[in-house]
């Protein structure tokens, strides 16, 4: 199964979410600062820019961000992990569900599932996972022949053709 790799971050990205997750802002602040993050680049790569001076650095933050989210990016900027800045803002998202109770699901199928079938999948993660609500991620896969292949929390639920046919071949063939 391919895996989204936008999905994976550092222990570094990770750790840093957590301290900004701590920091108690509000989710305006944050997308205000990811925002800035995503729409300037130039901002990250000034930040990362070994010739700009630590002090220049910070005057450009103080600039461009909010007062309560400042010393998070001068402490990532002086450590030199400004650009890490987007995949923390990634981390950071992915830590917020995780702490809400909420679960990425990725669903693999051949024909979309109806509403009725996607809340009947919810309520089945919702209740193995005990998790509070799920977040899907769809892709359309002709190969499956038929059927769906679920992924959450590292778990996989195949109940596609492709799979079916898999399983069989190698009962048939350890005989």
């Amino acid at each position: 199964m391919k895996t989204n790799r936008d999905a994976w971050c550092s222990m570094s990205s990770i750790r840093y979410a957590k301290v900004l997750f701590d920091l108690g802002l509000s989710r305006e602040e944050t997308d205000r600062a990811e925002r800035i993050v995503e729409e300037t680049p130039e901002v990250v790569r000034v930040l990362h820019n070994p010739v700009v001076t630590k002090e220049e650095k910070h005057t450009v933050i103080d600039r461009i961000f909010d007062v309560r989210i400042r010393n998070f990016f001068k402490v990532v900027t002086d450590c030199g992990k400004a650009d890490a800045i987007p995949e923390i803002f990634r981390a950071y998202h992915q830590y917020r569900d995780q702490m809400a109770g909420i679960v990425t699901a990725h669903l693999a199928y051949v024909v979309p599932p109806t509403q009725e079938q996607k809340a009947g999948m919810e309520r089945f993660i919702c209740r193995e996972l005990h998790a509070a609500g799920v977040i899907w991620e769809m892709e359309e896969r002709p190969d499956l022949i038929g059927g769906f292949r679920l992924l959450v929390n590292g778990r996989e639920y195949d109940y596609s053709m492709q799979g079916r046919l898999k399983r069989l071949e190698q009962k048939l063939t350890r005989r």
